[in-house]
Order: structure tokens, then sequence, then C-alpha cells
């Protein structure tokens, strides 16, 4: 009995001492280009990523300012971007489930391009 106790208490702990997003399975990371980046429109701009999809997601897609750009397999590597204009853009990798619908698992940077 105090040892069930002792073992409730200690997965409460456990739970109530680690943030929610730590819970949360799978990740996004854009490596390249940084948040907040200018880029040069005449140069070959990529974007770099790496993704663990969790138990939910397949694959994933890339946006510039909301329109899909890419379907990509790899869960790390590059993307070319492009024909990028001149002005503020969104880029974002979102996971997605094999029916290609976003599971809500996505990075999103800003960068601007001159």
């Amino acid at each position: 009995m105090n040892g069930e106790r002792f073992s409730a208490a200690l997965l409460l702990g456990f739970f109530l001492a680690t943030p929610l997003t730590a819970l949360a399975q799978g990740k996004v990371q854009i490596t390249s280009p940084a948040d907040g980046a200018t880029l040069d429109a005449m140069n070959e701009n990529r974007l770099a990523y790496d993704v663990d999809p969790g138990p939910r997601g397949d694959h994933v897609h890339v946006y510039v300012d909301n329109k899909e750009v890419g379907i990509l397999r790899k869960l790390k590597g590059s993307h070319l971007l492009e024909s990028l204009d001149a002005g503020k853009r969104s880029l974002c990798v979102k996971v997605v489930n094999k029916a290609h619908v976003p599971i809500g698992l996505e990075k999103c940077i800003q960068v601007t391009v001159k």
C-alpha cells in the first residue's frame, strides 16, 4: 500500500513539475534562415529544417505566406525557396498525417526579402 502511494506521488510530482510542452510528442525546428533574417531575392535561399513528427505525423509541408510550396518526406534536410518576392514573408513547416492534414505541430518564422 505504501509503495502504491509512493509511486502515485512520484508520478504526480513528475507531471506537476514538467511543462506541458515537454509532454507533447514531436517537434519542428527551422534551423535556417533565422527568425527575422533578411534574405537576398537574387540568391538561392534554402529553408533548413529538423522534424520529429511524433506518433500522429507522417511528413511535412512547407508554406510561404500560407501557400503550400513543398511536400517533404525527409524529416531533416533543406528545401529550395524559389522566387521569393521582396517584402516580409512568413515561412512555415507543418507536420501532416498520411492524408496530408496538418496535426497542429508546426514552426513558422518571419523573414524580409530584399
